[in-house]
């Protein structure tokens, strides 16, 4: 089981030990100054110990463990997508998820795999026609794919012989935490929570170093916030690696744009 009581001192945002979902939630700090992860950290590691709990009981049929854990997180625990209208920052946050028991496919998705694989489950995190689910292997041959927002469960059997399926695209810690921090990225510039953005768009930078795109998107959010030259830095960034984009004739109007009003304001 996962061991969430971390040291304050740690640098989870860089240790590429700590699992994707702690990450997540680990991140909230960086755009909620209110956020109290311990709470989410604490949900998490009854969750997990109840998961134990309930394997433990299925040790000889991991089938019937496999829907005894599910049938738990969507019915005892109360995890489901949602028809309220909440901000998509709010059902994106793995941290919002944790404490109300709702969110969408991608933060329910990085909860229900954490909590299989920490009990032993071959469980993966993956890409089906772009949506996101969570996939359990019994065998090179067996494996359920698991709908994150209503737990429906979709078994699959590779006949004997038959040709390999194509495999969905699989999603690793670290690509799951970057999936996570660019939609809440976009969830937020939805909302005109520009600084909440930028914060993601740092983490993103610290985690892939001078992506020109995110240097791009982060000159966008701090002309946003009113920082024109550390905007104007980021968006010539952009110009200069990406010569051919497609739009790159409007990211050199926003540095137009801003050379001319900074020339207004002396």
């Amino acid at each position: 089981m996962s061991d969430v009581w971390l040291d304050d001192q740690f640098d989870l945002e860089h240790s590429y030990s700590v699992s994707a979902i702690n990450r997540c939630i680990a991140a909230e700090s960086r755009w909620q100054a209110q956020a109290q992860a311990e709470q989410a950290y604490t949900q998490l590691q009854q969750l997990e110990q109840q998961a134990h709990e309930i394997v433990a009981r299925y040790e000889d049929d991991k089938h019937q463990a496999l829907d005894a854990v599910v049938d738990n997180f969507y019915s005892e625990w109360g995890f489901s997508g949602t028809h309220q209208e909440l901000p998509e920052y709010r059902l994106n946050s793995v941290y919002f998820a944790l404490l109300y028991r709702t969110g969408n496919s991608l933060a329910l998705g990085i909860i229900l795999h954490g909590i299989l694989e920490d009990a032993g489950f071959n469980a993966d995190l993956v890409l089906v026609d772009q949506s996101v689910m969570v996939q359990v292997h019994f065998s090179d041959q067996e494996h359920y794919l698991i709908e994150p927002t209503s737990g429906q469960q979709m078994w699959h059997l590779q006949p004997e012989n038959a040709e390999p399926e194509q495999s969905p695209e699989l999603l690793i810690d670290e690509e799951i935490y970057k999936l996570y921090l660019a939609h809440q990225k976009w969830a937020f510039i939805a909302a005109e929570r520009f600084g909440s953005a930028l914060a993601c768009a740092e983490l993103l930078l610290e985690l892939i170093g001078d992506d020109p795109y995110e240097r791009r998107d982060r000159g966008y959010l701090l002309n946003q916030i009113n920082r024109p030259e550390l905007a104007k830095e980021d968006l010539r960034f952009f110009v200069e690696e990406c010569p051919d984009d497609p739009g790159i004739e409007i990211v050199r109007h926003q540095i137009d744009e801003l050379d001319n009003n900074n020339n207004t304001l002396h």
